[in-house]
């Protein structure tokens, strides 16, 4: 689980506050996140049958993270094309991939809750947990929608970037005292 917390934190990581991250080391953060979170998921899908479904969804996310990585590097994001030109189209499904890659955490975490719960069972923490990820997708989509559609008024996403970045932490938080902080005093009452 350590592995599964420390790759969401990279996940999460952000030097600046706008919807949009295309920066090197958000990419770069982004695949190493999420491939620590493979081994993660790995690893506790050895002890939790369960947890192994989630692995599929990883697996793209480090595809994803490695390709906008190497389009970052080599300054061909989709998102830098200009929308007046033929390339447009190229543009805008890049940015649909960009958003769905920045959504897919959320898809995860809830999945890998899920899957927890199946093997463990459902307690007050792990309720928790889901309603943490529902009211972060929740956040997210607004997010967008104000970042898109409202644009002339660039500090209301802004304040929900922040919003967003608080629920993170506070997910981060109750992750680590549900699923790190049980398996450890667990070990130590063995």
């Amino acid at each position: 689980m350590t592995k599964i917390l420390i790759g969401l934190l990279l996940v999460f990581f952000k030097l600046n506050i706008n919807f949009l991250d295309i920066s090197l080391i958000y990419s770069f953060t982004n695949l190493i996140g999420y491939t620590l979170i493979f081994f993660g998921v790995k690893e506790v899908g050895r002890r939790y049958e369960a947890v192994g479904k989630a692995l599929p969804l990883v697996s793209f996310m480090i595809f994803h993270s490695l390709a906008f990585l190497i389009l970052n590097v080599t300054g061909n994001s989709p998102l830098l094309l200009p929308l007046n030109s033929y390339l447009a189209v190229i543009s805008y499904v890049g940015l649909a991939f960009v958003i769905a890659g920045m959504f897919m955490v959320y898809v995860i975490i809830s999945r890998l809750i899920e899957d927890l719960e199946e093997e463990m069972g459902v307690t007050s923490h792990t309720k928790r947990l889901k309603k943490l990820c529902v009211i972060m997708m929740i956040a997210f989509v607004l997010l967008g929608m104000f970042y898109f559609l409202f644009s002339t008024l660039p500090g209301i996403s802004q304040m929900l970037m922040g919003v967003l970045i608080m629920l993170q932490i506070i997910f981060l938080i109750e992750f680590y005292n549900t699923f790190l902080k049980s398996s450890n005093s667990t070990v130590a009452e063995r």
